[in-house]
């Protein structure tokens, strides 16, 4: 393979830039990825140009480089290729290399989703129901989310999951809400996880809504740490414990959580120095709250 690489062969350098990409047969050396997908990819061949976009993007073996990620992700998307396309869409989007442009945002969007990419399919839902790029069209949005929702794409079957839980776009339908926030929820999906716990603790079943908001805290949903440091603040449905509520509404906060920011800041004054300490030692060994959280809880099973 490294013999015909170095002939000039485009795809096995593109194969050579995936062994080194992933540390497969090799140690991984995201250099040499990048330099082997820089040569396939000068020669024209799509896959490498989509993975120089992603390295450049990412900055796998160099340093950030969006200008040089839009260039690569262009000229694959121009030629079809469904990553780039939906990648260029975001960088549109986002105003990132290029740019920013609602419009051809859209538009690479619409091309990718239209050949079944489901991530694609997604983004493109989002963009009807902000109306960016378009006029705003809730219909259009679930239908897009519902496209990508049925090929088990997490983020659009949340998003599902929510317009069917508001009635936006689609008649309002709980057990359908459930549903879809459960497929995402099973796959370690952190918002339709506190979402489930949302409607757990509306239907008076906190032994489920705990789970899934102590599930979604762990991941990082902010919304989820936030309930549960509430619970455990004001000992309601937890057994009362102001440290983890202190630490669980610090995680909250520190990833920009406003709603929780007030309710951190009056449990911080109501406790001494020695356990506000304590409390930051549990957000910076995270296992350990995590432990004790768990202790709590089958201290409540047991009741």
């Amino acid at each position: 393979m490294i013999k015909r690489a170095e002939q000039g062969d485009f795809i096995e350098q593109n194969k050579l830039g995936d062994m080194y990409y992933l540390g497969s047969y090799v140690s991984q050396d995201y250099k040499k990825a990048l330099y082997w997908y820089t040569q396939s990819a000068e020669q024209g061949y799509l896959p490498a140009q989509t993975h120089l976009g992603e390295m450049y993007e990412c900055g796998y073996g160099t340093l950030p480089d969006n200008v040089k990620a839009a260039h690569w992700y262009t000229k694959a998307a121009k030629r079809g290729e469904n990553t780039a396309q939906n990648s260029l869409g975001w960088m549109y989007e986002t105003g990132k290399g290029v740019e920013q442009d609602y419009t051809l945002a859209a538009d690479w969007y619409y091309k990718a989703a239209a050949k079944g990419a489901a991530d694609a399919q997604y983004n493109l839902g989002t963009m009807y129901e902000a109306g960016k790029g378009m006029v705003q069209d809730s219909r259009q949005a679930f239908e897009w989310y519902k496209k990508s929702a049925e090929q088990g794409y997490a983020p659009a079957q949340t998003s599902l999951g929510m317009m069917f839980a508001e009635g936006y776009g689609v008649l309002q339908d709980i057990r359908q809400a459930m549903s879809w926030y459960q497929k995402a929820a099973d796959e370690g999906y952190a918002v339709a996880q506190s979402r489930l716990g949302d409607i757990y603790e509306t239907k008076k079943d906190t032994a489920k809504a705990i789970y899934w908001y102590r599930s979604a805290a762990e991941i990082g949903d902010t919304s989820a740490q936030t309930k549960l440091g509430l619970m455990y603040s004001f000992g309601k449905n937890l057994p009362k414990n102001p440290i983890i509520a202190y630490a669980l509404l610090e995680m909250a906060v520190s990833s920009g959580n406003e709603t929780a920011k007030d309710i951190y800041d009056a449990i911080a004054k109501g406790l001494i120095p020695a356990q506000i300490e304590q409390a930051k030692i549990l957000v910076n060994e995270a296992e350990k709250l995590w432990a004790l959280i768990d202790s709590t809880l089958d201290e409540k099973m047991k009741k």
